[in-house]
């Protein structure tokens, strides 16, 4: 699952790695635009990769995202510069760190749960941390190594799912942002991230919100029902999505120490996207403490942050 197990996808031998594991991304200039094979950490991820249906439920999360990419690969590389998403994307990772940074401190070890094309990887590296990144998605972790060469810290990626995690503990900290939300069985996924995290490390956690997710523009036709039952939202194909109460959320927490719970409304990409129309990172933080401030708009948050102690 590690880039020590890489193999070549086109007959021609892959770059040689510096020292590691983790890696130092300054030594991994010769595996920018490499495309690598993994050994999957879950079966059902090489017939996916390959153009697989998947068995439905949750995989089929990871069946949308490969047409996407096939697709729409502008939209799914939000990282580079000239992506449509790319300054959205960028603004709410800021509302995330505004909550998390805290702890996330320079040079410490972090599992990126769930990590795509590295959104919050890339920042952990310019901070000099040691990064495991893992995420059920190869053409994710192709991408995130591309942004990943040359900046400070040092990252090794990992192709496997949250149930099935390397042995790379203990960690600081896990951070595991929209990740959740869109597994069958996350308890399954917590108890592995309790086998990595050390005691008294910290857990950073984001799931969608029930209604706010109901809300925004992006949402399925026809889902209302779901809402009034056990929240979960599903396309055949497409997209699987657990979305959650306050209350739904703490309980899935129970194993931690919860510290802190924030509801955000994702002003950009959330109930009041449209309205919102473009603003700076400042208009966002300024909309985001009114939204959150007001009775009436506050229960319609798009997602629910945490962070929580691991008590082990």
């Amino acid at each position: 699952m590690s880039l020590a197990d890489g193999r070549p996808l086109d007959g021609e031998p892959l770059p040689v790695l510096p020292d590691g594991p983790p890696y130092p991304c300054v030594g991994l200039a010769g595996w920018r635009g490499t495309r690598f094979d993994l050994n999957p950490g879950h079966p059902a991820l090489r017939e996916i990769h390959e153009g697989g249906a998947g068995t439905g439920g949750a995989w089929d999360n990871l069946v949308g995202a490969r047409r996407w990419w096939l697709e729409h690969p502008d939209w799914m590389d939000f990282l580079h510069p000239d992506a449509p998403g790319h300054r959205d994307k960028l603004q709410e990772r800021t509302l995330y760190l505004d909550r998390w940074a805290e702890h996330l401190p320079a040079r410490s070890r972090v599992l990126d749960l769930g990590g795509g094309i590295g959104r919050f990887t890339q920042w952990l590296l310019d901070r000099e941390c040691d990064v495991e990144l893992v995420d059920p998605d190869l053409r994710s972790l192709w991408t995130a190594v591309d942004h990943a060469v040359g900046r400070p810290g040092r990252l090794d990626v990992h192709w496997t799912t949250g149930d099935c995690l390397p042995s790379v503990g203990p960690v600081d900290v896990v951070l595991a942002a929209e990740m959740l939300c869109y597994v069958e069985d996350p308890a399954a996924v917590l108890a592995a991230v309790q086998g990595v995290l050390r005691p008294g490390g910290i857990l950073l956690v984001s799931v969608e919100a029930r209604y706010g997710w109901a809300m925004g523009p992006d949402v399925l036709e026809g889902m209302l029902p779901a809402l009034d039952g056990d929240g979960v939202v599903h396309r055949a194909g497409d997209r699987w999505v657990q979305t959650y109460t306050e209350a739904a959320f703490k309980s899935l927490l129970s194993d931690f120490e919860i510290e802190q719970i924030v509801p955000t409304h994702y002003v950009l990409s959330g109930p009041f996207e449209r309205v919102a129309g473009q603003m700076d990172i400042e208009g966002v933080r300024r909309w985001e403490n009114h939204l959150r401030s007001d009775p009436a708009t506050r229960p319609l948050n798009r997602a629910w942050m945490a962070v929580a102690r691991y008590r082990g």
